[in-house]
């Protein structure tokens, strides 16, 4: 969509918040009161339930609409959208706080319509534009199983929306724009092809953080999945192109990495892409994986940008290079490699050459956890300036094979920086976070083991001893934990423990708990744990 027709989009919008306001369109969507309940039934068709389950899953809604620590579909979980931050509602089927009163065709209308049974728009923070694609069926078996839950009430939060946007008509505007069409099979693509178009396209919305966004927060009329940013990430290109998207990389490899998160070749997961993978991607079927990567493949090798290299003696670089070996060589080799299946290449590695360099900024300021076999990485940047983070990053981006464009600046990294709070930074305004792996809370909360006190009496001098022991007592007493849920359990219990000890000096907490989630990865991995 050109500029011109953005614009006149922008307008629409705009005009239609202005009426708004003056008590103009305020009944421009009646009541529809077929779409209202007392609902349908439930649906007691196991099928169908299990159908619904499956897209719901592949539509990560349970992503959105859950809370850090609360109810699964209860909602209340906050969104930033371009014009303020909007709550996710209750998906559950009460009738009073949940979707318990819609009928199918409410659901429908609310699904490829974005419009509620009260004749309310919604806004487009729930990516109902890209599920307009959806045939009735499968939006009546997600509606089915939605309503198979335990009922929840949870009143929504409170949306935090800017003028004019947040008089609910002006979203008219944007559907007229922006709302698509149901899928059609394309006849120049085989089934799977075309299986993978309608997963890509429609409940998966990849282009949704993968596709360039509109000033109208859109990305549904974008360019198709070239790379685009993402809540101070940015997700690279899925096109076939061999150095700024995935061609580099096997079907495998990539299908590995949709389920996993992690792969040999394309290391491990960051940023917004682990929930997906988390709550949808992992549990697709192997040939619906498969039919994803099919799909990509159809599409033109479009470079996300033109490549480009600096002199290896500019300035720039040469500056980004000194901090490089001084903070990052040790882990990932002086030539990029890193250690195969331990720690990640940064030559040819995907988020590294996207075109933005929003996500290297954010991993360099608050590390990552471990993940499969990969190993957790510390918030380096932490105790970096902004224009030393600036420096590495842009070096990364145009070291080894790399030609991504050096625009990594000290002010974008001050600002990434102010949204970057992780525990392997030290940086959480909220301090630890909650252990959840279960073995390991259940070991910790047994006193008899002796697990909980290794870890109270571990300090720098006797770490490596520690470490040891805690390792050995760990085999008898979680002896299923994964080598990554091990590590960042474990972590996380020693969180506290070095937080609250007031003869370590606050600036070298962070330090202390990443040197140890090191040498526990490294002697989990010499004992041979997954």
């Amino acid at each position: 969509m050109n500029k011109k027709l953005l614009g006149g989009a922008l307008g629409i919008v705009l005009s239609a918040g202005v009426l708004a306001a003056h008590g103009w369109g305020a009944t421009q969507v009646p009541l529809q009161t077929a779409g209202q309940g007392p609902s349908q039934a439930p649906s007691t068709d196991a099928a169908l339930i299990a159908k619904g389950k499956y897209l719901t899953t592949m539509g990560d809604c349970v992503g959105c609409h859950s809370a850090n620590g609360g109810k699964e579909f209860a909602g209340g979980q906050y969104m930033a959208m371009p014009f303020g931050k909007i709550s996710t509602p209750n998906i559950t089927p009460d009738v009073n706080t949940g979707i318990g009163y819609y009928t199918d065709a409410g659901f429908i209308r609310l699904m490829r319509g974005g419009i509620t049974p009260k004749g309310q728009y919604i806004y487009p923070a729930m990516p109902y534009p890209w599920y307009t694609t959806l045939p009735d069926d499968d939006i009546l078996a997600i509606k089915a199983y939605l309503f198979s839950l335990q009922p929840i009430h949870a009143p929504r939060l409170k949306n935090y929306i800017w003028f004019p946007f947040n008089l609910r008509p002006a979203v008219a505007g944007y559907n007229l724009f922006f709302l698509g069409s149901r899928y059609h099979p394309d006849p120049h693509l085989t089934a799977q092809q075309n299986r993978g178009a309608y997963i890509v396209n429609g409940l998966e919305h990849c282009g949704e953080c993968h596709n360039h966004r509109n000033f109208l927060g859109n990305t549904a009329v974008a360019l198709n999945v070239l790379g685009g940013p993402i809540t101070q990430w940015y997700a690279p290109s899925l096109r076939f192109d061999p150095t700024t998207g995935i061609g580099r990389f096997s079907d495998a490899d990539i299908e590995e990495f949709l389920k996993d998160g992690d792969s040999p070749s394309m290391g491990t997961v960051a940023g917004p892409m682990s929930e997906v993978i988390d709550y949808s991607t992992k549990y697709l079927t192997d040939s619906d994986r498969a039919a994803i990567v099919a799909y990509l493949h159809t599409l033109p090798t479009t470079p996300a940008y033109y490549e480009w290299k600096r002199g290896p003696n500019n300035a720039t670089v040469l500056a980004g290079q000194q901090v490089y070996l001084s903070h990052c060589a040790a882990c990932h080799q002086p030539d990029g490699q890193g250690i195969k299946g331990n720690i990640p290449a940064l030559d040819g590695n995907g988020m590294v050459t996207a075109t933005g360099p929003q996500s290297v900024i954010r991993v360099i300021l608050g590390g990552l956890e471990a993940r499969g076999s990969y190993a957790l990485m510390p918030g380096v940047g932490a105790t970096m300036t902004d224009e030393q983070v600036a420096e590495v990053a842009n070096y990364v981006r145009q070291a080894w094979s790399n030609v991504a464009p050096m625009s990594a600046t000290p002010l974008l990294v001050n600002i990434i920086r102010k949204d970057t709070h992780t525990f392997t930074n030290g940086q959480r305004p909220d301090g630890c976070p909650t252990l959840e792996q279960d073995q390991l809370k259940t070991a910790l909360a047994d006193n008899s083991n002796g697990l909980e006190d290794l870890l109270k009496s571990t300090t720098m001098p006797n770490m490596l001893n520690n470490v040891n022991a805690i390792v050995q007592k760990l085999h008898s007493v979680a002896p299923t934990v994964s080598r990554s849920d091990a590590v960042n359990g474990l972590t996380i219990a020693y969180c506290p423990i070095v937080n609250g000890d007031d003869t370590i000096p606050p600036d070298q907490r962070a330090w202390q708990l990443t040197h140890f989630a090191d040498r526990l990865f490294t002697q989990l991995s010499n004992n041979g744990s997954d």
